[in-house]
């Protein structure tokens, strides 16, 4: 017997261990943004609207907590973003691992909120942070382009009577319309050639590729959550509230 103990006080240590480690960052030490109500809306406009984003992501056990930092507010050039250091982030911040997502620009015409983002700086660069998302480990591994996902944030977007919007329908009908697009896989992508989009995706079965031109002002408001999805080129859409 007493030949086996030390072995079972090493196997507790090694378990104790993978426990730690598998528990990843505890909750209360995950930065979540915690945005300030006000009375009145805020927000930018114009079309397109650049910005860049670094998605900082917190692992707890099985889920993951995503945290949006974007640039809106002093828009980083391509050679900033280029020269942001992530090791150096993922130490300052405590992410289990950071994202870039950047060399993107809105496509809709106008972007307001009752709430007013926290700044927080990465780096030498102060960021806002309007949203987080959450996903399971299993969700993040086997994320793919026309998968759904809930992200918590409140914006109100608006696309303008007369202009341009992209679209993609699922085979249920469900109708998603381009919030953003980005030059992250076509380096060469403008807001110009979003019209011959369709024909460069891989639409998965039953999917289509729309353009079409608003006879009236289009508000998508998220009201706290809402649905998005990217396509094979990273460009991201959030569902209609009406459909």
């Amino acid at each position: 017997m007493k030949r086996i103990v030390p072995f079972i006080i090493a196997g507790l240590i090694v378990l104790a261990g993978a426990l730690y480690l598998l528990r990843g960052v505890p909750d209360d030490r995950i930065p979540h943004p915690q945005a300030r109500q006000t009375d009145t809306l805020g927000g930018y406009s114009g079309r397109p609207i650049p910005y860049n984003e670094v998605l900082l992501a917190y692992r707890s056990w099985f889920d993951v907590k995503i945290i949006v930092y974007n640039d809106l507010n002093d828009v980083l050039s391509d050679e900033e973003f280029d020269a942001l250091d992530l090791e150096a982030i993922k130490e300052e911040t405590g992410a289990s691992f950071v994202i870039p997502n950047g060399r993107r620009y809105w496509v809709l015409d106008k972007i307001e909120s009752y709430r007013e983002a926290p700044k927080r700086k990465l780096g030498n660069h102060e960021f806002l942070v309007p949203a987080y998302v959450s996903l399971s480990l299993w969700e993040l591994m086997s994320r793919e382009p026309y998968i759904p996902t809930r992200v918590d944030r409140d914006t109100i977007y608006t696309y303008f009577a007369g202009s341009k919007v992209y679209r993609l329908i699922d085979p249920n009908g469900k109708v998603y319309t381009m919030q953003s697009a980005t030059r992250a896989i076509d380096k060469t992508q403008t807001i110009d050639q979003l019209d011959s989009l369709g024909g460069k995706l891989d639409l998965p079965e039953g999917w289509q590729f729309r353009v079409d031109i608003l006879d009236e002002d289009l508000v998508l408001a998220s009201g706290g959550r809402t649905e998005v999805l990217q396509d094979n080129f990273q460009n991201t859409y959030q569902r209609n509230v009406e459909d």
